[in-house]
């Protein structure tokens, strides 16, 4: 059932992620139609100035409509999400150079700043295509291009002969530029966005991480990172023949804590033990809460006989730890059991072991180490 619902809100998370990117997708032809439109209001305004006869401006409006129209009715369909690229971006680039080489052909006096666009066409494109599609376009462009040059030759210009033309060739390069440069700040801010999300996910990784390996509360291991370290250090003593003991610790009446107390200064007391047990305890050791109040010491290459010092030393530190400063009147002690490791024995084994140190210890009167040859 579980399960069930998980998979059920993981589908409804892709679905509303979807949903997001096709709107961004219209979003962004809603942009390249506003982009068409500031050009077709060039060629009008060339209209205006004499350059060109007054069917152009409509040929490229036309133009233009057809490609967002069909960009349009792809997204809004959703008939894109059945390419392996589905923001289209090499048609839609293609289709862009397609316009601006039929304004050339057509209209070779205005052919400096319609081919100068392609400059806008490629850094609309270079933002999201991979380097295939961009090669494909590349290749693709400098084909149409040069075909167009060779037949338009020598009536390619640069319409200047009057202040009109002059005024709106300059508008129309002074546009492109805006445009060559908005799409470089939107790239900018879409890298410091990306590398945002890349801090977010790593930071988001490492609570993840927090999460599986280690305890909410104590921060110190959780039992399941126990379990594994005390597997993968059982392991190693089987194959170097090294010594491995365990201790199980446990706070001493700590009920009588919680209910005296509070919860609230209970788990300072867990907090307060785990750190205390931390800063006490041999570098080479593993300690973690195996659940409750109850901890688990992993000492490595040590025997039950000499775990002794090493647990002693934890066990009067906290002794004598100034309890009171979490609540007035509180004290702390803890119990320890100790087993080692015997040769091909499985981790509940020496667990259960430990286990029966520790009740042996806590049945001796509390506050002492029981050690399990």
């Amino acid at each position: 059932m579980v399960e069930g619902e998980d998979k059920l809100e993981e589908a409804l998370r892709a679905s509303r992620a979807g949903e997001r990117a096709q709107k961004e997708r219209i979003r962004w032809t809603a942009y390249a139609a506003a982009s068409y439109a500031l050009d077709s209001l060039f060629v009008g305004l060339f209209v205006l100035a004499g350059t060109l006869p007054a069917h152009m401006l409509g040929v490229h409006a036309a133009a233009a409509a057809v490609v967002c129209a069909s960009m349009y009715a792809l997204y809004a369909s959703g008939l894109n999400l059945r390419f392996g690229d589905r923001n289209l971006i090499l048609p839609q680039a293609l289709a862009a150079v397609g316009v601006q080489v039929l304004v050339v052909c057509l209209a070779p006096r205005i052919a400096f700043p319609f081919l100068i666009n392609l400059f806008t066409v490629f850094a609309f494109g270079v933002l999201w295509m991979s380097l295939r599609n961009s090669l494909i376009l590349l290749a693709s462009s400098a084909a149409v291009v040069g075909f167009t040059f060779w037949q338009v030759g020598a009536s390619a210009g640069f319409a200047a002969s009057n202040a009109a033309e002059t005024t709106v060739t300059w508008l129309c390069f002074t546009a492109i530029l805006g445009r060559c440069l908005f799409l470089s700040i939107y790239a900018n801010e879409l890298r410091t966005r990306l590398a945002e999300g890349r801090r977010k996910l790593a930071a988001s990784l490492e609570q993840v991480q927090e999460l599986v390996h280690y305890d909410e509360l104590t921060k110190a291991y959780n039992r399941r990172t126990l379990t594994e370290r005390l597997e993968q250090e059982r392991n190693r003593a089987e194959r170097t023949g090294a010594p491995l003991s365990v201790a199980m610790m446990d706070l001493d009446h700590f009920k009588v804590v919680n209910d005296t107390f509070g919860h609230g200064v209970g788990d300072e007391v867990l907090r307060k033990f785990a750190s205390t047990v931390q800063s006490t305890m041999r570098d080479t050791d593993v300690f973690g809460r195996y659940g409750g109040e109850e901890f688990l010491l992993i000492l490595t290459a040590t025997r039950p006989g000499d775990a002794g010092p090493a647990l002693e030393r934890i066990r009067a530190g906290l002794a004598a730890a100034d309890w009171g400063a979490l609540a007035p009147g509180l004290s702390l002690t803890v119990s320890m059991g100790v087993a080692g490791f015997r040769k091909d024995e499985a981790i509940d084994q020496v667990l259960h072991r430990a286990d029966t140190a520790l009740y042996d210890a806590k049945h001796a009167g509390r506050n002492r180490i029981a050690i399990l040859e």
